[in-house]
């Protein structure tokens, strides 16, 4: 029990590390995206244990999907959506659609596949 505990926490930090300093920094790049534009009303730019605010949102985001799933709560993705959806009305944005449609599929596709690994890996006994 204590070693898939282990791998499942060892399979999201590092993929979580990975991630931040390879594939979310070039899509930032790529649509021009400034952790400002991000910083609205509601939001504050003030790093929260230790993160910039954009990169906690987003690993607690994928922790909380790759969480449920191994745990078999499959329902998780439905309440993603509800969030993603619910977050993003009467808001007039600047910010393109395409980088939070592209960085929402990319952050579930990421938690299916530390699951997808976890069942891999996971399972194996000492």
């Amino acid at each position: 029990m204590i070693f898939q505990i282990l791998i499942f926490l060892f399979i999201f930090i590092l993929g979580e590390v990975l991630l931040n300093f390879t594939f979310f920094p070039y899509l930032k790049r790529y649509f021009n995206f400034k952790e400002s534009d991000a910083n609205k009303e509601n939001e504050t730019s003030k790093p929260f244990l230790g993160l910039p605010i954009s990169v906690f949102k987003g690993g607690l985001e994928r922790f909380i999907v790759y969480l449920f799933l191994t745990i078999n709560l499959s329902q998780i993705l439905i309440v993603f959506g509800a969030l993603k959806i619910g977050t993003r009305i009467d808001k007039n944005e600047k910010i393109k659609n395409d980088y939070f449609l592209i960085g929402n599929f990319s952050s579930l596709f990421i938690a299916v596949m530390y699951y997808y690994l976890f069942t891999k890996i996971g399972i194996i006994d000492l």
